[in-house]
């Protein structure tokens, strides 16, 4: 009988035409017209929810097909659908859950996760009348939010398993199993900043029970909010995390990101300015960045009726600019790279969760917030082929990676048991896969640390022997301090690699963190041997060296790291060896104490998120609170100017036009982009250019734009210059802005941060962060724009060499170990 049921529903659904079962006009979502989709679909709007039917956050089918759905105020609701428009019908079958962020039709039971109301629920018909006349919670979360940032979507694991998101303000619950993969996370910074005070350690986590609520285990954490997960074909489990827009054009702003979620994972996401970057060696890097956004729902096309093309990939909502992403994943030893283009987008489209329904079209909700709801299904065109190609993968990559991913989980078996046998698991640590090392490491721990404590201080394998030192500094005591900094100093220099080095400072910190402190004798050997190091060319290491030196009173790091504090870095490298000067009490004198003064004047021109000119007061009530009653008087002048407008502080003089570039001025010197460039001019370039401004390139550089980190193992130097030069000729559409046509005759160009059900405020301006409200009623037309929102004659600034540095700088992705470099420094 369930099964006719379904097979019913597919086929009333599929002779439902285009948009016949909206409501009245008075209460409708974003028009069919509005919504771009790719070639070969098509988008039909089914229903918009009417004003007594609140707006729909969460979605999940039953077994009979029918939607739940979780209202954004109170309730829960069910919605069947027909044909027939008069015959759709809207029930409300749940009145006291508040804020009902998840839902999940599951083991003959809904599972409710009601954020507002601190707890996850099992909802039963025990007496087949079709009405939930049984609820039970099964677990209490205390969720402690003013942003929404508890209990999110519920989903059916494929071991049947249920998987519950959680935020970053809910605690671990009572009764997590001890044994869980992931526990005890701790902050881990050597230089707290005082600011960050008065937050404990919660972070966002995955949370993995049984159907009755017997088990709970935590496995995996250290995100912000992430709303929701999905699994592949094969299993694996991913994720789409918030970013902290606030934070923009400062060095611990992290953008929205997919994750790879692997047991015990842990992501680095920390309480204010103490969010880990990706290259800490105690945490997993982000698998795809999407830039400034909102996470909503996500899952991958396996059961979907789409072509062949797309049932591999992974489809992610950005609730806040209005579309849906495809995303790519690509195999790269025991996790994956990806790469993403829209597949849908609309404006405004606040899109909040989808399933792919039993007739395998991609169903939508929009709303939240209070917002207008939409139901929207996505269906393939018969009659026209989709244009998008899955990247090219072969046999052999795939291969290698499906064995590397077979051998991690293999790994992770011992994440809870602890019988393993330490060789096997120590050969890995060697691994040049990071995923493999970090489930190794992760093993590692789990077991009595008696059992390679000896081990870890004894190898000679520089990957190995940093990775096992991280593992003694986590698992042991105070007592190993001297055997751990006695490793360390072994490790020669001279011989790491980029990565390695970065693990070894982590290691460092790590020791000082976690067991104790260094006496005067060991303090001195270490900084002696690091201090040589710094600055270093790259700032993820200088990020790491500066805090270390400043810890170990290294006398020369105040002289070092003025020299930063200028425009030769980029405005997140200045904020970053500001904050940590702070911490300096000695290296001090007058000149160095006016040049942080005249900086902090400087600084306050950063543009950014709504944070970074409270971070920039922070840091200067940190400096003043070093000097003495005495300089605080001497500086008495400087100090009050800080306090005077804005207008009247000195600006930095920009630099003048060399040449008015085209392409063919520059194209017959593309060969010499590949040898005798100038590493530092490059970066100089970079900055005069303002490039850093939007774009990202390894740990430098901001994230409004797209991130440049790769773009030249995709693109040649021939293509890069062109993109520059006419940054409008191709466009990459995940980036483009959207053009509001309004019935008075403005028009407003920009990307929707904000949806409520009347206002759209759209940000005009990223960098200065300029917002325009924007009534939906008046919103006659949105299309893309047609123009890129990078200006055309930035490096009309720079001279030919400089953009030949430039273009080897994109090629090599900022790597100054790069070929191109290696004649010139």
């Amino acid at each position: 009988m369930r099964i006719m049921t379904w097979i019913t529903l597919i086929c009333l659904l599929l002779l439902s035409g285009s948009s016949n079962l909206a409501v009245s006009a008075e209460s409708a979502a974003t028009p069919v017209s509005s919504i771009r989709v790719q070639p070969g679909f098509q988008v039909e709007l089914l229903r918009s929810a009417s004003k007594d039917e609140n707006s729909w956050i969460s979605m999940t089918f039953d077994d009979r097909a029918r939607l739940i759905l979780g209202l954004d105020d109170v309730g829960v609701g069910r919605l069947t659908l027909n044909h027939d428009p008069s015959k759709v019908k809207f029930e409300k079958i749940e009145n006291t859950f508040k804020h009902c962020r998840g839902v999940l039709y599951a083991h003959n039971s809904l599972y409710v996760s009601v954020t507002n109301g601190k707890g996850f629920y099992r909802l039963q018909d025990t007496t087949g009348d079709d009405q939930f006349d049984q609820k039970t919670l099964l677990k209490k979360l205390d969720y402690r939010s003013r942003f929404g940032h508890g209990c999110n979507q519920i989903v059916l694991g494929p071991d049947n398993m249920i998987y519950i998101v959680v935020g970053n303000d809910v605690s671990f619950p009572e009764g997590a199993s001890p044994n869980s993969p992931y526990r005890d996370p701790r902050n881990d910074h050597l230089l707290p900043n005082p600011h960050d005070a008065g937050q404990d350690n919660r972070v966002g986590y995955i949370l993995r029970t049984d159907a009755d609520g017997k088990r709970w285990d935590v496995l995996a954490g250290g995100f912000r909010n992430q709303v929701d997960l999905a699994f592949n074909e094969e299993g694996e489990m991913f994720t789409y995390d918030a970013d902290m827009e606030w934070d923009v054009g400062q060095p611990w702003y992290r953008p929205t990101r997919v994750n790879h979620v692997v047991s015990g994972g842990e992501y680095g996401w920390r309480w204010g300015t103490g969010k880990w970057p990706d290259y800490f060696a105690d945490s997993l890097p982000t698998t795809l960045d999407t830039a400034l956004g909102s996470p909503t729902g996500m899952i991958f096309g396996t059961k979907s009726n789409f072509p062949a093309r797309f049932k591999n990939a992974l489809f992610i909502a950005d609730w806040q600019n209005g579309r849906i992403l495809l995303v790519d994943l690509i195999p790269s030893g025991a996790s994956y790279t990806c790469k993403y283009e829209v597949f849908l987008e609309g404006g405004p489209l606040n899109v909040c969760d989808m399933q792919f329904g039993p007739d395998g079209a991609l169903y939508f909700i929009t709303g939240g917030r209070g917002s207008q709801s939409g139901l929207y299904r996505v269906t393939p065109r018969s009659n026209q082929k989709s244009l998008s190609a899955a990247p090219p993968i072969s046999n052999q990559v795939k291969a290698h990676s499906r064995a590397a991913r077979k051998l991690r989980r293999e790994l992770e078996v011992f994440h809870v048991q602890q019988n393993a046998n330490i060789d096997d698991l120590w050969k890995h640590l060697k691994s040049e896969d990071r995923w493999l090392r970090f489930a190794a490491r992760c093993a590692i721990e789990n077991q009595d640390v008696s059992q390679w404590r000896k081990r870890a201080l004894a190898e000679s394998q520089p990957t190995a022997a940093i990775d096992g030192l991280i593992a003694l500094c986590r698992q042991g005591d105070s007592t190993d301090r001297d055997g751990v900094l006695g490793a360390l100093n072994r490790i020669d220099l001279k011989k790491l690699k980029q990565s390695q080095l970065l693990g070894l400072l982590r290691a460092y910190q790590l020791c000082f963190i976690r067991l104790r402190r260094p006496d005067t004798r060991q303090a001195t050997a270490v900084n002696h041997r690091l201090s040589s190091l710094y600055p270093h060319p790259t700032s993820s290491v200088n990020h790491l060296l500066g805090e270390l030196l400043v810890y170990l009173q290294d006398t020369d790091i105040v002289a070092k790291s003025i020299s930063l504090l200028s425009d030769t870095s980029t405005q997140e490298e200045q904020i970053r060896a500001a904050r940590t000067l702070t911490f300096a009490k000695q290296g001090w004198n007058e000149d160095r104490q006016r040049h942080f003064l005249k900086w902090l004047g400087h600084a306050r021109t950063f543009s950014g998120g709504k944070q970074i000119t409270e971070r920039i007061r922070d840091i200067r009530t940190d400096f003043i609170a070093i000097l003495s009653e005495q300089e605080r008087q001497k500086f008495s002048k400087e100090i009050a100017a800080l306090d005077k407008p804005l207008v009247e502080l000195e600006t930095v003089p920009a630099r003048p036009v060399v040449q008015e570039w085209s392409f063919s001025d520059l194209e017959p010197h593309l060969t010499s982009v590949a040898s005798n460039r100038s590493y530092k001019s490059a970066r100089q370039a970079l900055l005069a250019a303002n490039c850093l401004k939007c774009h990202r390139i390894g740990s430098t550089g901001a994230q409004i734009g797209p991130d440049l980190t790769n773009v030249g193992k995709r693109f040649d130097a021939r293509a890069i210059l062109e993109s520059i030069i006419a940054p409008s000729k191709v466009m990459d559409p995940k980036y483009l802005y959207t053009v509001y046509v309004l019935t008075n005759g403005k028009v407003v160009t920009g990307r929707p941060v904000g949806v409520s059900r009347t206002t759209i405020t759209v940000e005009t301006d990223p960098l200065k962060q300029t917002t325009v409200p924007v009534l939906r009623k008046d919103i006659e037309e949105a299309v893309l724009s047609k123009t890129s929102p990078m200006p055309a004659n930035l490096i009309n600034v720079l001279t030919q060499e400089e953009i030949l540095d430039l273009l080897a700088y994109l090629k090599s992705g900022g790597n100054p170990e790069a070929t191109a470099f290696q004649s010139q420094k």
